[in-house]
C-alpha cells in the first residue's frame, strides 16, 4: 500500500500559481478558504473565502517556497501570508 507522505497543509495549491509578473496584481480567491498568516509558514490568523481577493507584494517562490506575502482583502483586511496556488485563472 502506497501512503501519501505530503501533507497538505505544506502543498500548493490545484489552482493558478501567483507568478512573478502578478506582484502589484489583485488575484481573485478560488480556494472554499485560504489561510491567511501572519509570518512566512506561521499560525494562521484569518481566512479568506471564495470569491475575496489578494493583492502579490512578493512571491518566494524561487527560494522552492509556494507562499507569497500581500494584503488580503474582504473580511480580513491586513497584510499577510497566503500559501500559493489557490488563485482563479
Amino acid at each position: 500500500m502506497l501512503a501519501v507522505t505530503q501533507s497538505a497543509a505544506y502543498a500548493g495549491g490545484p489552482y493558478r500559481w501567483a507568478q512573478y509578473s502578478d506582484v502589484g496584481q489583485r488575484l481573485t480567491v478560488c480556494a472554499q478558504t485560504l489561510d491567511v498568516r501572519s509570518s512566512y509558514g506561521g499560525t494562521p490568523f484569518a481566512q479568506l473565502t471564495s470569491g475575496q481577493s489578494f493583492t502579490v507584494y512578493q512571491n518566494y517562490a524561487e527560494f522552492g517556497s509556494e507562499y507569497v506575502r500581500g494584503f488580503a482583502w474582504g473580511n480580513v483586511n491586513a497584510e499577510g501570508y497566503v500559501q500559493n496556488g489557490w488563485f482563479c485563472w
